[in-house]
């Protein structure tokens, strides 16, 4: 009987399945470009939500103060009458407390207010300087000595030296060049510093937004580096605000972000902005830091608008540009680096 050998069994080849790295997920750049748009009009929208609230929470908080004020002043009243007819000594000291009281409240308000009205001089010098400019007269000299006389005593040693360059040129200049010099002298050294302000914030704010995951955070981050920019803005061009003065700052800025287009960077630019190869592999979130940036960047320059003592024409469509492409740059760099 013949034994059966073991035959060797032939094994399929197994098919080997290569695996490949998922590439992240990237955006086109139409896909770009509408995500930046969503983002901005999105944040653009929750700041003029907040404009409004903060003014109904004012007139609101205006009422309940007032009734809370009369109610305490009459009570007030009644208990240092009461006191100083049972216990005078008593009586004495709660009067001088509460005079105490009274003039330091009265002081803060008064604080409140003038910075109310440093704000409100400063729309009525750009007021009165584009009829001069329109109209030159006599008056112009008078106007530009009000500018000169704001940045005499500025921290900044060129700007100071700037406007007394200004003065001493005053006398000597015709009445339709006054402001443009004085402009040319004075402010636009105050842009330059204003716009390496904004810049630096508008990166933070992009940076920061591109790598957060939560939409909260992102929303902190926001509010509290426009708050921080628009305050260092503000001190730049001699405004320093307090509460009341920043309420109206902010609404005022809000009002100019309201006049611009929502995609004034993109449309004017798109084939210097969006044709970058870097800009159309942009994860979402980075779109989102792209937008977050540039709206920040706006609101500087709303700033600018807002606080500048001779009105602001510049088109800065150069200078959103190149801050655009130098989001973009940080975004990936910082991406790069982890």
């Amino acid at each position: 009987m013949n034994k059966l050998k073991p035959t060797r069994i032939e094994e399929e080849p197994k098919e080997e399945v290569e695996s490949k790295a998922l590439e992240p997920s990237r955006l086109d750049e139409d896909a770009v470009l509408q995500e930046v748009e969503r983002e901005e009009k999105k944040r653009l929208t929750s700041l003029k939500a907040i404009g409004g609230f903060a003014k109904k929470s004012l007139i609101v908080g205006g009422l309940l103060a007032s009734l809370i004020v009369i109610g305490t002043i009459y009570d007030a009243a009644f208990t240092a009458s009461s006191m100083l007819q049972t216990m005078p000594f008593l009586g004495v000291i709660y009067l001088l407390l509460l005079v105490s009281l009274v003039g330091i409240l009265g002081y803060s308000f008064v604080k409140q207010y003038m910075g109310y009205k440093k704000l409100k001089r400063i729309d009525t010098l750009q007021k009165e300087g584009l009829a001069l400019i329109k109209n030159p007269t006599a008056d112009v000299k008078s106007y530009a000595l009000k500018i000169i006389e704001r940045y005499e005593n500025h921290e900044d040693e060129k700007v100071r030296q700037s406007a007394k360059k200004a003065k001493a040129e005053l006398d000597n200049m015709m009445a339709g060049e006054v402001i443009e010099r004085v402009d040319e002298l004075v402010l636009k050294q105050l842009d330059e510093k204003a716009k390496n302000i904004i810049l630096n914030y508008a990166s933070q704010t992009a940076v920061s937004t591109a790598i957060s995951p939560v939409a909260f955070i992102d929303a902190i981050l926001i509010i509290s580096r426009s708050h921080a920019m628009i305050t260092d803005v503000s001190k730049l061009y001699g405004y320093k605000p307090n509460f009341i003065g920043e309420m109206v700052l902010v609404k005022s800025v809000i009002i100019n972000l309201a006049f611009a287009s929502v995609t004034e960077l993109l449309t004017h630019h798109s084939g210097d902005v969006v044709g970058s190869s870097m800009l159309s592999k942009l994860s979402l979130h980075g779109a989102q830091g792209v937008a977050n940036g540039v709206l920040t960047a706006r609101v500087g320059l709303g700033t600018i608008k807002s606080v500048r003592p001779i009105i602001y024409k510049d088109k800065n469509e150069g200078f959103l540009k190149n801050l655009t492409k130098n989001i973009i740059n940080k975004i990936f760099n910082n991406k790069n680096s982890n």
